[in-house]
């Protein structure tokens, strides 16, 4: 895609901690147009520079990829102060939301489906894994944020994986502080949960408990709190499977149990030994499975989501038109030299205003592990930096600004007390007013008022 490209948002998907989601359209020359999904950076950390270049560094390890089990990234770009990744669009859901709609509804996954849904997993992350530069080198990528919510089932029975955003490669200068893992607690490595240096083994733990999820229909490792579901991840303790597996049970438990070992000696050593070892035990029970069965699966989730749910209500349209106006103004950034490395990015400035200080804690799949001498995670205060004082009320709110103010509102209750308190005055006001009205009346009528 060129700078020419004109991208339209039709609706918002979703958000989390530090980006927002949304489908749109890209419109090019001869009336071209193509769904694609919008990344966007939320407002307030678009200002900070050390975000910014994990940000771009997803980008552009994306862009590299090109693989049929992997979101493909079609363009980076900057527009009002904040910056956007164009993806691929993928319809359909990721495998969070379907193992919660298969445990509420006690529907259960067929063992070949969930064995396929795993092997077309360890396909997309072998690729990254194995991916080299222009000179042939591994750049020793991990995705390190293996999980269900980024991984995307499509309406047509594919498997994709999506957010390479924690993902690191070897040739890469930004490195996780020591002590603070990264990623969604219940999918950690154990050596993620204890803080240590982190291989491809980790996607493969984390893509073992997925495996095992799905054929127990429960979750592996879940405490009451992020820190106790840290501690089941340390003592990594892995019960029977259940009776989904049947009389094979003892041959599949030694495959999960191998992709879930403590030790990453004692894992497997790649994801092409886990998938082989997966293919052969559909083979040898002569199970069928492709991604036909899949996406009949999938449709009928969909289906009945689509009627138990109405869809989430879009943004206000003054916000939709203010995201339409940034993004006709959208401005690709220059991608690297394929062969150059994965060197530092500079963001451009822009109208962002309202800026807040980078907090570690608000990100979603944060933690810090670091340990003290009792070896029990060290604690931290959630309630850190204070954000910037707004200018002149009288100036005119850039795109950020506005979002920002949406964003804070909706999450500060004392916005919300304050709210309440106003509204609870003018009725307690409206209440009394009357009263005095109805009285006054009744002193009128009696002639005890002239």
């Amino acid at each position: 895609m060129t700078t020419r490209d004109r991208y339209r948002v039709i609706r918002k998907i979703d958000s989390g901690g530090m980006a927002e989601v949304f489908q749109g359209v890209a419109e090019g020359i001869e009336g071209f147009k193509k769904k694609v999904a919008i990344k966007r950076v939320l407002p307030h950390l678009a200002e900070n520079k050390k975000f910014l270049a994990m940000f771009l560094d997803e980008a552009r390890l994306s862009l590299r990829m090109t693989h049929a089990n992997v979101v493909h990234v079609f363009d980076i770009g900057q527009a009002g102060g904040t910056y956007f990744i164009v993806m691929e669009f993928v319809d359909g859901t990721n495998l969070k939301r379907l193992m919660q709609w298969m445990r509420e509804s006690g529907t259960r996954i067929s063992l070949p489906m969930a064995i396929h849904i795993a092997m077309e997993i360890c396909r997309g992350l072998a690729y990254a894994h194995e991916l080299t530069d222009a000179d042939g080198k591994n750049l020793g990528i991990v995705h390190r944020d293996v999980s269900p919510p980024n991984i995307l089932l499509s309406r047509q029975g594919e498997v994709k994986i999506v957010d390479f955003g924690l993902a690191k490669a070897t040739s890469q200068l930004e490195h996780t502080d020591p002590g603070v893992v990264k990623g969604k607690f219940a999918y950690l490595a154990p050596e993620a949960a204890w803080g240590r240096d982190l291989d491809h083994r980790a996607d493969i733990f984390a893509c073992g408990i997925m495996l095992y999820e799905l054929l127990a229909g429960k979750r592996l490792f879940l405490g009451e709190t992020d820190v106790k579901t840290v501690e089941l991840v340390r003592r990594a303790e892995v019960p029977p499977l259940g009776e989904l597996a049947g009389e094979q049970r003892p041959v599949l438990e030694d495959i999960v149990h191998k992709a879930l070992a403590y030790d990453v000696a004692d894992r497997y050593q790649s994801c092409s030994e886990m998938s082989e070892d997966l293919a052969n035990f559909l083979f040898s029970q002569r199970l069928k499975v492709t991604g036909f069965d899949l996406r009949k699966f999938v449709e009928k989730f969909m289906v009945e989501d689509e009627k138990a749910q109405a869809r989430e209500e879009l943004r206000p349209s003054t916000i939709d038109q203010l995201i339409q106006g940034e993004l006709a103004r959208f401005a690709s950034l220059d991608a690297p030299d394929p062969g150059s490395g994965l060197g530092a990015v500079t963001g451009g400035g822009g109208g962002g205003g309202g800026g807040v200080p980078l907090n570690p804690y608000r990100f979603e799949g944060v933690i810090d592990l670091t340990v003290g001498q009792s070896g029990s995670p060290a604690n931290r205060s959630k309630d850190g930096a204070a954000r910037k004082e707004r200018g002149s009320e009288d100036a005119p709110l850039s795109l950020a600004q506005m979002l920002e103010g949406e964003v804070r509102l909706g999450n500060d209750p004392s916005a919300d007390d304050e709210h309440t308190g106003r509204r609870g005055f003018l009725i307690g006001l409206a209440i009394a007013l009357g009263t005095a009205a109805i009285v006054l009346g009744l002193l009128f009528v009696l002639g005890i008022i002239p």
